[in-house]
């Protein structure tokens, strides 16, 4: 086929040339007829022209065969180059279709998306869903005390995949399909022109020839003969020149492009060479780009459930290197070391008596000394604080009770752990005491106050030794722990400077509040203070708190704050509400009170809405409410406590020995802080 175009191009080209050369037709009206003798004109003519068209015959004969001759060799050159030249574009399709490059546009193969890829955008997909609700699981407690403090928390996981090149690939069809679709076009097309060119050449020629028959016409036997020789010697001569400079033509087409060929694939080679290499590289650099992607992908996608992990681990590595009670990092584990000498001997067994005969036995090999032995507690070498080694990886919070002296904090906290150790604390939760020092002092306020009815005296304002509790709350999707230290603060700190005094420097950074606001401690009379000095210590405290935070004016104290009116009991003889109060004290024993593992939070944001009601009656001239949130927002609640009772016959009476103790709402407030910070700890409906 391509030789077929290239004759055609030829055809073209030489009905071109002849055009050019064919002279014009010469004008009529003279000829050999004109002659007074043309028949002798005629004879004498008639041999020449037979001679001349013979040796014109002869020489257009020798001129087609030596183009004929140089047509075969450059036809034999250029069918050999173009045989390489299929049979290197046969392997470019090869390579082409193994490595998806474009030979003809000199493109490298793009990255293009495949159904492993698909599959594994899906599977990241799913993983990233699946450690989403995993790191959602495991930072659950931190996701519910956000969501309680009205924060929201979004987790939101994203992940991207390189784009891909676009535009319009490679011609995917091997070379010889569309080099003959090509050439069936080309050749149509030369043919054509090719047949135009000749037609016009013919009707040029044969116009050019009847001129010059017109010179010989005479009417006779010899003119015709004469006209036929000129006709047929001038037609044989120009079949065999235009035979040959056909051949010429196309000899000179094929040699041409057999030169060009044979340049063309060393540069095509090179070419090929480049792009195979190139391709090899990239796809050895796309199947690293797909690893990197899909490690990328999975570290992604485990990202949300790693993060959370790490997160939760970190807060408890940090937690385990403090105090509970000084919040110090100088923690070791205590050891005691063995009896040795004189004390190992005086343990061994004495002699049954002097008649008695004992059989002597090998004394034993002493044991190799290992050193102290471990008690299984960690001592803090900065205040002497001592608590179970079991309990130094477990999550930790801290709350302290803040007030003014004689408010009620000692009672609360005593009759609070009590209702703790005996199991009827109002949660869902399990929580049960953790040995400490400060049970020792709490066993005391529990006996002075539960069974001798006495007042437990004043706070010593020293660091406290904090009543330890563990809680496994009642979490659906598995319990959460968490180890809860209770203060109990000496009444001055709310007194002293945040400068002065290293007490309040640390109660200023706990977890959250147990805040007393004394409804009986109003006017000053005998030892109480009055409300306006309440008032003062509290906001000097939360200056304190606020400059400790590095919590800027004006911005809300990220802490919950559970303010306690403790006293409950003795509204009706010691606070301005009176007899005012005795409904509301209804209310709490009635419908507010049910059974310590029904409570739910819906039942203490109904007591503390009734508080509320009451604080206008009970702090008169003063917004408790405006105050409180000012500091810190909407993590507020309100708590009517008492530490006795609230029985109705026993209202007002402040002499223990003459009252019921059954106190009322003293776990509450700790218990609502644990909810704060995402634990699970009231009954079903707690909202």
């Amino acid at each position: 086929m391509r030789l077929d175009w290239h004759t055609q191009q030829a055809r073209l080209e030489a009905a071109g040339w002849e055009s050019d050369l064919i002279a014009p037709p010469r004008p009529g009206g003279v000829s050999v007829g004109n002659f007074r003798e043309p028949d002798f004109v005629l004879k004498e003519l008639l041999p020449v022209l037979t001679a001349d068209y013979e040796s014109l015959r002869n020489a257009a004969r020798k001129l087609t065969e030596a183009a004929a001759v140089r047509r075969e060799e450059a036809q034999k050159d250029w069918a050999e180059v173009y045989r390489q030249r299929i049979a290197f574009r046969q392997y470019t399709d090869q390579q082409q279709a193994a490595y998806h490059f474009d030979f003809d546009s000199g493109t490298l193969p793009p990255l293009q998306p495949t159904a492993l890829d698909a599959i594994l955008v899906a599977w990241a997909v799913l993983v990233l869903v699946l450690a989403v609700r995993l790191g959602r699981n495991v930072r659950r407690v931190a996701i519910r005390k956000a969501r309680r403090a009205t924060v929201s928390v979004i987790l939101f996981g994203s992940f991207s995949l390189s784009g891909c090149s676009g535009g319009l690939g490679p011609d995917v069809r091997p070379w010889a399909v569309r080099e003959e679709a090509t050439l069936t076009a080309e050749i149509q097309d030369s043919a054509t022109k090719a047949d135009a060119a000749i037609a016009a050449a013919n009707q040029k020629w044969t116009a050019t020839v009847t001129g010059w028959a017109a010179l010989v016409a005479v009417h006779g036997t010899r003119g015709d003969t004469v006209e036929s020789v000129l006709r047929r010697g001038e037609t044989e001569v120009r079949d065999r020149l235009r035979t040959a400079i056909i051949d010429v033509r196309l000899a000179d087409r094929l040699a041409k492009e057999a030169e060009a060929e044979r340049g063309q694939l060393a540069t095509d080679k090179t070419k090929l060479d480049d792009l195979t290499s190139g391709a090899k590289f990239r796809a050895v650099a796309f199947a690293v780009v797909r690893s990197v992607g899909a490690v990328l992908l999975l570290g992604v996608a485990v990202a949300p459930y790693w993060r959370s992990r790490r997160t939760v681990a970190a807060q408890v590595r940090s937690d385990a290197r403090k105090c509970p009670r000084c919040f110090g990092e100088k923690l070791i584990v205590e050891k005691r070391g063995a009896p040795s000498g004189d004390d190992a001997k005086s343990s061994a067994p004495r002699y049954r008596g002097p008649k008695a005969k004992v059989k002597a036995k090998p004394e034993p090999e002493p044991e190799p000394d290992d050193g102290p032995k471990e008690t299984g507690y960690i001592e803090c070498k900065s205040c002497g604080f001592r608590f179970r080694r079991s309990y130094q990886k477990v999550h930790r919070l801290c709350f302290p009770a803040v007030g003014v002296r004689s408010s009620g904090k000692t009672h609360m906290l005593a009759t609070a752990y009590d209702r703790v150790r005996k199991r009827i604390a109002p949660t869902v939760a399990a929580v049960q005491p953790a040995p400490s020092l400060g049970d020792a002092r709490f066993e005391q306020y529990i006996d002075l106050i539960l069974t001798l009815k006495r007042e437990a005296g004043g706070t010593v304002h020293d660091m406290p030794d904090p009543v330890m509790l563990h809680l496994r709350d009642a979490d659906p999707a598995g319990p959460n722990t968490a180890l809860v230290n209770l203060f109990d603060y000496s009444g001055e700190l709310v007194n002293q400077s945040i400068d002065r005094d290293r007490l309040k420097k640390q109660a200023v950074k706990m977890d959250g509040f147990m805040l007393f606001l004394d409804p009986t401690q109003l006017y000053g009379d005998g030892t109480n203070v009055t409300l306006d000095r309440q008032l003062s210590a509290l906001n000097e405290f939360m200056a304190d708190m606020r400059e400790a935070r590095d919590v800027p004016v004006g911005q809300i104290i990220p802490v919950p704050v559970a303010v306690c009116i403790p006293k409950f009991d003795l509204l009706l003889t010691e606070n301005p509400i009176q007899s005012q109060s005795v409904p509301f004290i209804r209310r709490l024993l009635g419908q507010l009170s049910p059974p310590p593992k029904q409570t739910t939070l819906g039942t203490l944001k109904s007591r503390s809405e009734m508080v509320e009601e009451m604080l206008e009656l009970m702090f008169r001239g003063v917004d408790i409410r405006a105050l409180v949130e000012s500091y810190f927002g909407g993590r507020v609640m309100f708590f009517p406590v008492s530490s006795v009772s609230l029985f109705e016959n026993e209202l007002g009476v402040k002499d223990l020995s003459l009252r019921t103790i059954a106190p009322f709402g003293v776990a509450e407030p700790f218990l609502w802080l644990l909810h704060m910070h995402g634990y699970e700890v009231f009954a079903v409906g707690s909202g």
